[in-house]
């Protein structure tokens, strides 16, 4: 058995496992247990996907084409919706009014 990918997770594992499984590849998952042991263990590459020497070559193939699918975690910016401090003041005065109106109300 052959080491043809090293996963940060057992659910990264469990994927490529499965995608090599659609394409006719048996194989199997090494050191998926072994996540509870960090902080005692290395903190990477102890989870590995395995697969038979006859199967190597494809199974790179299908990862390859799999792992060029995959965005660029770089290129993708979350959208930030920030507020200037104008449109915090505005609220600001607008829910302190509120209240005063409300606290003096109940006064009379």
């Amino acid at each position: 058995m052959i080491s043809v990918f090293e996963a940060s997770s057992g659910l990264d594992a469990h994927m490529i496992l499965n995608l090599l499984q659609q394409q006719g590849i048996s194989g199997r998952i090494e050191g998926e247990y072994l996540q509870g042991g960090i902080g005692e263990l290395q903190a990477m590459g102890f989870v590995r996907v395995v697969v038979s020497e006859e199967d190597h070559a494809a199974a790179k193939r299908i990862i390859g084409e799999w792992e060029a699918l995959q965005p660029d975690l770089e290129d993708i910016k979350p959208e930030a919706r920030t507020f200037s401090g104008i449109q915090i003041f505005v609220v600001g005065i607008l829910v302190g009014a509120w209240l005063m109106y409300w606290v003096l109300k109940g006064s009379y």
